[in-house]
């Protein structure tokens, strides 16, 4: 199953059971091949990640790595090596929401702190 049949598969999950799945709080990064030296590091920290799936090769690979609350630091650390790409795309609960960088990602960094 590739990456994308999995996040729908999860958004279908979601839909039929709601409770059970809406219990996890994930956050998803997704971005893309960037001839850069923060993409090279990017990809090794997110093959670290036990949610991270790939797909597509050459300029249209894509890495996908999630996060739940408890390793806000991975995410915090990915994040910042992928945030500046303009097809870096942030999922919560595999769903764009609107303002996830302004707002929800801050709220994520709240964890750091505790």
């Amino acid at each position: 199953m590739n990456a994308r049949e999995m996040i729908e598969q999860e958004k279908l999950e979601n839909i039929l059971n709601p409770r059970k799945t809406n219990r996890e709080f994930k956050v998803t990064i997704r971005f893309q091949k960037q001839l850069t030296r923060n993409f090279e590091n990017a990809l090794e920290l997110a093959r670290l990640n036990p949610h991270f799936m790939e797909e597509g090769e050459g300029d249209f690979y894509k890495a996908y790595a999630s996060f739940t609350p408890d390793r806000v630091n991975e995410l915090y650390a990915l994040f910042e090596l992928v945030k500046g790409a303009e097809t870096t795309v942030i999922f919560l609960n595999n769903k764009r929401i609107p303002y996830i960088q302004d707002l929800w990602m801050f709220l994520m960094w709240f964890y750091r702190v505790a």
